[in-house]
């Protein structure tokens, strides 16, 4: 069962959104994501498709909503206050489908004319136009067998918002009485709650299933051979038939360990069995290097919303046939996931969650979400024609384009996380206080400079080192942003560094930040008798000294020239062929060492007295 149209008007912040739900050329649904500002009416579309799935179900099952008296309270109420500001009615159409039939759901309050909506909008919803009941104004049109059929076999199921699974630090007796432990059921109860805030306790258990499913105790003349397939002699057919269904059901446990491996990024995780005195759980997680994750608990609230939301679907999908938990291709539902990428890590929000919805082909899946890194992760996926990105209130297609400025915001991130990763490699060996300047040549001008103006003890105190670092490319994460980008760094993860470390800008940088910690910062003082360069080290030279051979013409706009300081090359040449006389410009910046030194070494001498 597949939602097909949808039709809103003037509900909460929405006018008109009328939304067709795209599908393959084989007729697999494709995934939608809902987009828009706080306040567009993301949730308020999401609460009409669960609405509906709730009034269909109501049809067939007893356990769907907990009655109230002799009626069943609905999911979504029906209220004046709910109508779009300024109007007079608000109007709510949905049309499903289900093998050959069509289900119907419509929501209508208010001062209504039917009259004014176009024939082709009458003709879609024909069989639940103007069905408006005095008493309830909601109306759905089901047959109720399909409607059994369907969400007894398929995965129909709403993730809200509020989603949350108990942590391995909580104690659960201390906000909630014990379930009953004891189910049976009934031939009107689905026992597959729609609305699924939490589902760990009941996934746990069924993952403990799945992984004794999974044990094969071999017969005298059996063995295993190709990996399942099963050589005998003198073995009777039930007991093969029977370990070939346990062979089979290996694959269950293969595509739970498939999610674990991926929402941990760990191709080697796997299921092991704790010992049975182990009261949390009986299930733990064996990883690379040997570490283990004692208790499915243990997850973090990230990767455990993860596992237990698609644990969920493929628990749901195998209810009436086993042997989808084998397949999953072969589930079939509608799953509704509200503000999806909650909670997540970047690299799970672009990399791992559109992979895991991937996995079930045949889920209709409606989502909503704020993450431009998410959008950017089904985009991949999926390619630009494999899902519908919807922007409400209007319920406008849009396309990835549209979030392709944050595109640059992911490789920023990931500069970032490389850099961090880079910073602490770099640093991890070095006891020395260390200056960091903005770019190669500043480190070499300086060197040069300490040495010819016989600054020795200087030089061997420090060391002096670019904040970036050179690639195939030329350098990254090096002037002034590079420097902010450590900064940052330092101020979040300060521990990460063991000794004084100073941030020497140029002279031209704006808006330097403060120092924090044993982390300085300091910028050069301007030149100004350097006319000819004004920005950059070089300023501290002499103008002189910035002959013609050392500007390359790069052609402009206009069809003229303009010059530019080739720095590498007239680094080259001053450090060779300089003297004390031309470095004296770079007093300034021994004051700077100077200083930095000094208070390093005053803050050690105060350490020492105080231990």
């Amino acid at each position: 069962m597949y939602l097909k149209v949808i039709y809103l008007e003037n509900t909460g912040p929405i006018s008109k959104c009328h939304v067709e739900l795209p599908f393959d050329r084989d007729g697999n649904p494709q995934p939608v994501v809902i987009v828009g500002p706080n306040g567009s009416g993301k949730s308020i579309f999401l609460s009409y498709v669960v609405d509906a799935l709730m009034e269909f179900s109501k049809r067939a099952f007893d356990d769907i909503v907990p009655p109230d008296g002799l009626i069943t309270p609905y999911f979504r109420i029906v209220h004046s206050r709910l109508i779009r500001s300024g109007q007079r009615f608000s109007l709510s159409l949905l049309r499903f489908k289900a093998a050959d039939s069509a289900l119907y759901y419509s929501e209508e309050f208010g001062e209504h004319n039917w009259a004014i909506h176009s024939p082709d909008l009458q003709s879609v919803f024909r069989p639940v136009w103007g069905k408006k009941p005095d008493e309830d104004h909601k109306y759905v049109f089901v047959d109720e067998k399909i409607v059994e059929t369907e969400m007894r076999d398929g995965v129909y199921a709403f993730f809200p918002a509020s989603r949350r699974e108990e942590p391995d630090w909580l104690n659960p007796e201390s906000i909630r009485s014990e379930p009953n432990p004891f189910f049976r059921q009934f031939s009107r109860q689905l026992d597959k709650p729609l609305w699924v805030e939490t589902c760990s306790e009941k996934n746990i258990s069924w993952i403990l299933d799945v992984f004794l499913d999974s044990l094969i105790d071999l017969a005298p003349g059996l063995r295993l051979a190709d990996g399942q397939n099963l050589v005998y002699r003198n073995v009777n057919n039930s007991e093969l038939e029977d370990l070939r269904n346990r062979s089979l059901l290996h694959g269950s446990r293969q595509n739970v360990e498939s999610l674990l491996q991926a929402i941990l990024q760990d191709e080697t995780a796997k299921l092991d069995l704790n010992y049975r005195n182990i009261s949390s759980s009986r299930i733990s997680i064996k990883m690379k290097n040997g570490r283990i994750v004692p208790t499915l608990h243990a997850l973090s609230e990230g990767q455990s919303q993860l596992l237990h939301l698609f644990t969920t679907i493929i628990r749901y999908g195998e209810r009436t046939y086993i042997n989808r938990s084998v397949h999953l291709s072969q589930i079939t539902g509608l799953v509704v996931i509200d503000e999806v990428a909650a909670h997540l890590h970047p690299t799970l929000q672009h990399d791992v969650l559109p992979k895991l919805i991937r996995l079930f082909p045949k889920v209709q899946f409606i989502i909503s979400s704020h993450s431009p890194l998410f959008l950017l992760g089904m985009e991949k996926e999926f390619g630009p024609d494999g899902l519908d990105i919807l922007e409400l209130p209007n319920g406008n297609r849009i396309s990835s384009e549209r979030f392709s400025e944050f595109g640059k915001a992911f490789e920023y991130y990931k500069t970032t996380e490389s850099f961090e990763e880079e910073v602490k490699l770099r640093f991890a060996d070095m006891t020395k206080p260390v200056v960091l300047t903005e770019g190669k040549t500043d480190v070499q001008y300086i060197l040069t400079a300490l040495e010819l103006l016989e600054e020795e003890d200087l030089l061997n105190s420090l060391e002096i080192k670019p904040v970036g670092k050179e690639n195939n490319e030329g350098d990254e994460g090096g002037g002034e942003s590079g420097l902010n980008n450590f900064r940052k760094v330092y101020a979040a993860k300060p521990l990460f560094f063991h000794q004084p470390i100073l941030l020497l800008y140029d002279s031209e940088a704006k808006n330097i930040p403060k120092s924090v910690g044993k982390l300085s910062v300091k910028s050069i003082p301007p030149n100004a008798e350097n006319t000819r360069v004004i920005k950059g080290i070089e300023n501290l030279f002499r103008a002189d000294l910035f002959q013609d051979c050392f500007y390359r013409k790069r052609p402009t706009g206009d069809g003229g020239h303009s010059k530019r300081l080739d720095k590498p090359k007239f680094c080259k040449w001053i450090c060779e062929n300089g003297g004390a006389a031309d470095f004296e410009g770079f007093e300034s910046v021994v004051k700077i060492l100077k200083e930095f030194v000094a208070a390093h070494q005053s803050s050690s001498d105060q350490q020492s007295t105080s231990e």
